[in-house]
């Protein structure tokens, strides 16, 4: 009897502790997150607590949900072709050369210790917002010294830089530079009015930091694909083609899911559910994307795995199983990214990159993570 008597007041402490340790526990509760659809969200048996989601039981916190809540069910479907051009904050330098003066060679750009991929943002307290004002005030000098604010990995930095003057009389800086972006992707969605679109599934990245690029202003472009590098193992493949003449459309976000924006005049297709990550399987999937001059068709592919890790931009795993893309293409090149995954009738997520060492496979992101920049 005493034992059983020693065991029950044990239990009893034990539970005296647990409910007395969850009055503070809400902070130190397991963390997650999930997306819900709005339609949905009302419903979700979870108290609120700091903007997150608690749930709970007996009183006890368990776990700590970051709830996203998405709004879109339906959107317009993608597979085109576009042309993707960004103006940059500043200008980018992609090489540096000596400079031929009277007096030999001088080497400017190195002297003032800047370097490839830095990002020159003002000089002489002018903003620099093209190529040809850095050129001017270059050029305008008269040999003086420039002074020159630039990034570099993320970090402002100030220099001194003497421009040189070459055999012609013109002062020179020895620097290529680029105050832009291009290159051909593929459109993802449009939203269901026709008006705003998402496409990529990745950003335009700064080869240096390896973040999306910041933009003073972004055009888009009907883009015609006129062939294909096939890609193979170690060489991946790319579309090849060219920019319309006329923008259709403007960017407004670069970001790691994608680039974002509106169109100019609103747009019309074929529409489809979304589905979120919850619901993408391991399986039979179709891809819809343009690898020639007929536009936009659908092609078979697998998803082979469904990643857990924290990627923005490489959810799950997809391989190409269609015989013709195969053929024409080797599978995923560059110019397909942000080509709709397609799954049981609903957009799942889009393709993101190629795995280098075989080109019929590659990564995707969900769709919800490129949705919530349309919201």
């Amino acid at each position: 009897m005493r034992g059983k008597t020693k065991g029950l007041l044990c239990v009893l402490f034990s539970a005296l502790c647990i409910f007395v340790a969850a009055a503070g526990a809400a902070d130190a509760v397991i963390s997650d997150s999930v997306t819900v659809m709005a339609a949905d969200a009302s419903g979700a048996e979870l108290l609120t607590d700091g903007g997150d989601k608690i749930a709970y039981a007996l009183g006890v916190p368990l776990k700590r949900v970051g709830v996203s809540v998405i709004k879109t069910e339906r959107v317009i479907l993608g597979g085109q072709s576009f042309g993707v051009k960004l103006k940059l904050d500043g200008v980018q330098i992609s090489g540096m050369t000596k400079v031929r003066g009277v007096e030999g060679e001088s080497d400017p750009a190195s002297d003032a210790g800047l370097a490839v991929n830095d990002v020159i943002t003002e000089a002489n307290g002018e903003k620099i917002n093209s190529s040809e004002d850095f050129i001017r005030l270059v050029a305008e000098s008269g040999g003086a010294p420039v002074r020159v604010i630039y990034r570099r990995g993320g970090e402002q930095r100030e220099t001194e830089l003497k421009p040189v003057r070459d055999e012609n009389g013109i002062y020179k800086a020895g620097l290529w530079i680029k105050d832009s972006s291009a290159g051909i992707g593929t459109l993802t969605y449009m939203t269901e009015d026709g008006v705003s679109f998402g496409g990529l599934g990745h950003g335009i990245c700064d080869p240096e930091l390896q973040k999306p690029y910041r933009f003073n202003d972004g055009e888009i472009y009907g883009a015609t694909i006129t062939g294909c590098k096939a890609g193979k193992a170690g060489d991946p493949g790319e579309l090849r083609g060219y920019f319309g003449a006329e923008r259709t459309g403007s960017v407004e976000k670069n970001t790691g899911s994608g680039v974002f924006g509106k169109f100019d005049k609103a747009v019309s297709g074929d529409r489809i559910e979304v589905a979120l990550k919850n619901n993408v399987r391991e399986g039979a999937c179709s891809i819809v994307c343009t690898v020639d001059e007929t536009g936009p068709h659908v092609y078979d592919a697998q998803i082979t795995c469904i990643l857990s890790g924290t990627s923005e931009t490489k959810n799950f795993i997809i391989r190409v199983t269609d015989k013709k893309l195969i053929e024409k293409t080797g599978g995923i090149v560059q110019g397909m990214s942000g080509s709709p995954v397609i799954q049981n009738g609903r957009l799942v997520g889009a393709v993101t990159h190629v795995l280098v060492n075989d080109p019929s496979r590659g990564y995707g992101i969900f769709i919800e993570n490129m949705l919530v920049y349309s919201e």
